[in-house]
């Protein structure tokens, strides 16, 4: 049995319902290439290293699961690729079963609070800076 890991990170900006929508997607899509899923936890918004999309901020997202359907596990890899929920993801086979990860619930709630206020404050920052540097080329 073929174990792997799957971690993708989803738009900052998303609220918690538009979250568990997106890792439900996933879950029901995951299934459908007969895998089993062992663990699918919210790690929590981290700084990307550099920006994706005009985010510079992700909300991170781990999933492990077992499969043996090499064909379905490919088309399940092309579809997260299009997949308009995920910003960006890998996948990596593992040598050996993952342990179970213990569900911290209030996690993203605690740093979705601190963090959604500086993302924000980033964002607009961003846009004025835009706005200006359009106009000053404007004007030349």
């Amino acid at each position: 049995m073929n174990y792997y890991e799957l971690l993708y990170i989803v738009n900052p900006n998303y609220e918690r319902k538009k979250i568990d929508d997106a890792m439900k997607e996933i879950q029901d899509r995951l299934k459908k290439t007969k895998s089993k899923i062992i663990n699918h936890a919210i790690w929590g918004k981290k700084k990307l290293a550099y920006p994706i999309q005009n985010h510079k901020y992700g909300t991170y997202i781990i999933l492990h699961y077992n499969g043996e359907d090499k064909n379905g596990l490919d088309e399940f890899n092309s579809w997260l690729k299009l997949s308009d929920l995920v910003i960006r993801h890998m996948i990596i086979r593992l040598d050996s079963e993952p342990d179970i990860i213990e569900k911290a619930e209030n996690n993203l709630d605690i740093e979705s609070e601190k963090e959604h206020s500086e993302i924000k404050k980033e964002e607009k920052l961003n846009d004025s800076q835009k706005e200006a540097t359009e106009k000053t080329e404007g004007v030349e």
